[in-house]
């Protein structure tokens, strides 16, 4: 009786929720189901860029780290993803003060294939806006406080759709009432039976998109934060450690697993951080660091994923949770599948409204 007397109040809510921030909900679930296939395409459509016939030995790191900084400056920040099959290039993800993008490498040659700026070409278009709505922390921040839009109208939603009586119709669906029964069925069953599962793509998307979450986590847990070290300044060197010194000296102190990513900064008072995939590290690109001293090359610490504060740790089950590669391929045909399913509440939800705005006013 008390869900029957407060069922109005909960329409309005559940509806106007739908017809406000839950359009941005729709939008950001649909871009992220395109994107898990724009990628691959991507790689199709500009195999220029990312593929590579193999020739020899390919050239060392520091070739292309000395090219990088030739073009765009001492002042920028290169973030290096070597090859992980002969066929790949050198990909580079560039921060600079007029530039931003990625730019990819023969690793072979050690030849310039192609840059693209950050926004440009519709994978990394695509990208941006799932991840930030184009506009960088602050797109950020307001999907973060969307994902409350999205609780409430699950909330609401399983509201009205409990059973007031008798169970036996709650989970069936009538396609011979005509297109409005029907839609409304369909909204309110499948909302009720996937809800759940979207609701853990929204949840997921959020706690990478926004770095409090994690923070949060882990001040809940007593735990501190694990930060990169301090870097101790030095005097001038006459040799200052390359890409390849600094790669071998992190695998001699981590040893196993691939390297993911060489992070070179900008400024000699950061630390060099090289990230690994170690075996047991189901995060794809791996969340184990050794981080070295930019001069001298010396390793500062060891950060091994497993050991990492509990909010930084979870993005190692997080990130391909979201993205489905946790489960394989049908991971990511779920994942897709629960994008499209969110859109497709959303675009069921403002037709109901429409029809029933049509037929009162006829």
């Amino acid at each position: 009786m008390g869900l029957r007397k407060w069922r109005p109040v909960l329409l309005k809510v559940h509806r106007w929720l739908g017809l406000t921030a839950g359009l941005l909900l729709m939008l950001n679930a649909f871009t992220g189901s395109l994107m898990l296939g724009a990628r691959p395409l991507d790689r199709v459509l500009n195999a220029q860029l990312f593929e590579v016939k193999p020739a020899g030995q390919p050239v060392p790191l520091e070739t292309i780290r000395q090219a990088l900084v030739a073009e765009y400056g001492g002042k920028a920040r290169f973030t290096i993803r070597p090859p992980r099959e002969p066929e790949e290039s050198v990909l580079v993800y560039v921060t600079s003060d007029s530039w931003q993008g990625q730019a990819h490498y023969d690793p072979y040659s050690g030849r310039k294939l192609g840059a693209r700026e950050e926004h440009e070409g519709f994978a990394n278009a695509l990208f941006e806006f799932h991840s930030a709505l184009l506009a960088g922390d602050t797109g950020k921040t307001v999907l973060a406080f969307n994902t409350v839009t999205m609780l409430a109208m699950l909330v609401t939603g399983v509201l009205l759709w409990w059973p007031a009586r008798s169970w036996r119709g709650a989970f069936s669906v009538n396609f011979k009432g005509g297109l409005l029964r029907s839609l409304f069925d369909l909204h309110r069953v499948g909302g009720v039976v996937l809800g759940g599962w979207v609701l853990v793509c929204v949840l997921t998307g959020t706690w990478m998109a926004w770095r409090p979450v994690s923070q949060w986590v882990t001040q809940a847990a007593g735990q501190k934060q694990v930060l990169p070290p301090a870097v101790k300044a030095v005097a001038p060197q006459r040799h200052v450690a390359t890409a390849d010194d600094m790669i071998a000296t992190a695998n001699a102190a981590m040893p196993g697993g691939v390297v993911g990513y060489l992070g070179l900064p900008a400024k000699p008072t950061t630390p060099v951080r090289i990230r690994k995939k170690l075996d047991d590290d189901p995060h794809p690109n791996g969340l184990s660091s050794v981080w070295l001293h930019p001069v001298t090359g010396e390793v500062i610490r060891v950060d091994r994923w497993s050991d990492l504060d509990i909010g930084t740790r979870s993005y190692a089950w997080i990130y391909p949770l979201h993205s489905g590669k946790l489960a394989g391929v049908i991971g990511v045909i779920a994942t897709a599948a629960g994008g499209f399913l969110l859109f497709g509440f959303g675009v069921s939800g403002t037709w109901l409204w429409w029809l029933r705005r049509r037929m009162r006013a006829g």
